[in-house]
């Protein structure tokens, strides 16, 4: 059975912090939609995932899961089942990648988050060609995967500026 919840964390802090963390995401989320209109098309600067990559470390990874899924969930329900489903796509490769260099590596933050929106990049671009069924939009992938290393390094210095101040701040409260 999955445990998402930490042991010796009362379920009303827990629940608390979760729904903390899915709101931002989301918010984050709906900012960078508004933000996205100058960007090329497709392209985001992922400032959400910070939120995500915040949960694996400070929580747990089952619960860093949850709250993709509801990103997912939020994606789909403002934007549509496409955007859902790209979003899905992306999100999924992304989080493994990321999930995997956070617990084997020493990476740094920026490094994992560029690798972590490659990742997120590629999964879209396979869900958009599973799609369109169509081998044209490869074309538009360096511009996306360009985007993607600076969207990458951005997310990474967020993290890496953020987080110290996160873990303090659960320090102060009790061990999440």
């Amino acid at each position: 059975m999955i445990k998402f919840k930490p042991r010796n964390v009362s379920v009303s802090r827990y629940v608390a912090v979760m729904g903390l963390l899915f709101a931002v995401a989301s918010a984050l989320n709906l900012i960078e939609s508004i933000l996205s209109s100058a960007l090329p098309a497709g392209m985001r600067i992922g400032l959400s995932n910070v939120v995500i990559m915040t949960a694996m470390l400070s929580i747990n990874l089952p619960s860093a899961t949850l709250i993709m899924l509801l990103k997912v969930v939020f994606v789909f329900m403002t934007r549509g089942a496409s955007a859902g489903f790209i979003s899905l796509c992306g999100s999924m490769l992304a989080f493994i990648v990321t999930a995997l260099l956070l617990r084997r590596t020493a990476s740094t933050y920026v490094l994992i988050s560029v690798l972590g929106s490659l990742a997120h990049t590629f999964g879209q671009l396979m869900a958009v060609r599973a799609m369109m069924n169509t081998n044209a939009i490869w074309a538009y992938a360096p511009v996306l995967l360009a985007g993607s290393v600076v969207a990458g390094i951005c997310t990474g210095i967020v993290l890496k500026t953020v987080f110290p101040q996160i873990k303090r701040l659960l320090s102060k409260q009790g061990k999440l």
